[in-house]
């Protein structure tokens, strides 16, 4: 099985909120995720950078053609090559799956039409369900319930699924773009227009028959969009219906996840649990079959408020590859307004006579600078802590005044420094917690 994993580009509403993108594409297997994170004192920051491989990645400039091209076309041939295929896209709510699916369908009808692989004379065939929790609902003939029945040999069937042949590339889209219309959608505080069930398609390629009945199944297509996840945190203004539908959506997904976990362990149980949810019973036949392909496009969002989404996104999706994924991660301290100078500050206690002239030149945009020649070639900073105002005074010439305004100006600056090193010393132990 290969995952591969698709950025969507910041949203102009998500510009106009001051969103920003935390996540960077590296090449063309690796993926990060910048995390911003707090230290235990809730002040000081950093940030954990996630990385993580997969089949390919692709960033916000890459467009659905191209992915179609990498992850979904050799599925398309192996199916009509006689082979079971299956594409599936995964991901948060909002993150891109549905748009990307309907630009497969585009290509997906094009190449059928199109590619000329072997010569068996086939015919196409669209049927299409709708999974919402336990029930499902037929999408070619005006979502009449299916039944989804095991035979006696534990294959699984669809009873009640309409069936429906195309024989143009224009045909097949009307009967998909019918499909998406008829699938059932909801807002949500993530996606004013969230697809809140899964969509199986089974595009089916059957030898011609002689007669009015459909012909023998030699090739499928399965291309299966999977409900946007959501957090609990999201769901927190949904009512007791909206908060179950959310429940059973990620239950589903889990079992699929367990399923692939399973079939990829070298156990000698043999068991794997399709009969967790109806969806892993539905895919059972051509996911898991001995001459089948799959394909994850994994989808995610780029904003910083959708991190831990993104990370359990990517982590179910690394569970699918049948290598050992690749993570790693790094951390890095985010300096704060300040903070570099903190690192190069200087304690008074340690000034030399040069630093002290030179404070003296600086302070108060050069007001004193007429008095650095005063400076006594012996007056460091530990001198300089214990002068009064009368000693400010002669270094001001004798002016009073002036020698007053040095000294608070001195005092500020102690004050300034007690301020950073405290700053300091609290960071430093924030970060040994």
């Amino acid at each position: 099985m290969h995952v591969y994993v698709r950025k969507r580009p910041l949203l102009s509403h998500e510009l106009r909120k001051h969103e920003f993108d935390v996540i960077t594409a590296v090449g063309k297997r690796e993926i990060v995720i910048h995390e911003c994170k707090m230290y235990p004192d809730m002040r000081h920051k950093y940030v954990v950078s996630h990385h993580q491989r997969f089949t390919t990645c692709y960033d916000e400039k890459v467009n659905t053609e191209t992915i179609y091209e990498d992850a979904v076309k050799h599925l398309l041939l192996h199916a009509m090559q006689g082979g079971k295929s299956v594409c599936m896209m995964y991901g948060q709510t909002g993150s891109g799956k549905t748009y990307t699916m309907s630009g497969f369908f585009q290509f997906v009808a094009d190449g059928l039409f199109t590619e000329i692989v072997g010569d068996v004379d086939f015919v196409v065939s669209v049927s299409a369900i709708e999974i919402a929790g336990s029930k499902c609902y037929d999408l070619i003939h005006d979502r009449s319930k299916v039944l989804v029945c095991d035979d006696g040999e534990g294959n699984t069937g669809l009873v009640g699924a309409t069936e429906v042949e195309a024989d143009s590339t224009n045909s097949l889209l009307e009967v998909l773009d019918n499909v998406k219309n008829l699938r059932s959608t909801e807002s949500t505080t993530v996606n004013h227009q969230s697809s809140r069930s899964h969509l199986v398609c089974y595009i089916n390629l059957r030898r011609r028959s002689s007669r009015d009945t459909l012909g023998e199944l030699y090739g499928q297509l399965v291309l299966l969009d999977l409900a946007g996840s959501e957090r609990n945190e999201d769901s927190f203004y949904h009512d007791a219906a909206r908060r179950k539908e959310a429940i059973e959506i990620n239950k589903s997904h889990l079992a699929l996840k367990e399923c692939v976990r399973a079939i990829g362990r070298e156990d000698n149980t043999g068991f794997v649990p399709y009969r967790a949810s109806v969806l892993t019973r539905i895919l059972k036949s051509c996911l898991w079959s001995a001459n089948s392909r799959a394909s994850v496009i994994a989808t995610i969002s780029p904003l910083s408020i959708d991190t831990e989404h993104t990370l359990h996104t990517l982590l179910c999706a690394g569970q699918m590859l049948e290598d050992t994924p690749h993570v790693s991660t790094e951390r890095v301290d985010v300096k704060e307004a300040g903070e570099g100078e903190e690192e190069r500050m200087v304690p008074i206690r340690e000034w030399d006579n040069d630093r002290v002239r030179n404070w003296l030149c600086s302070v108060r945009k050069g007001k004193f600078q007429k008095f650095a020649d005063n400076v006594n070639s012996s007056v460091d900073g530990r001198m300089l802590i214990r002068f009064t105002h009368a000693r400010f005074t002669q270094l001001c010439g004798g002016d009073s005044l002036a020698g007053g305004h040095l000294l608070k100006a001195f005092r500020d600056e102690v004050a300034n420094q007690d301020k950073m090193l405290k700053a300091r010393r609290e960071r430093n132990a924030a970060r040994h917690k």
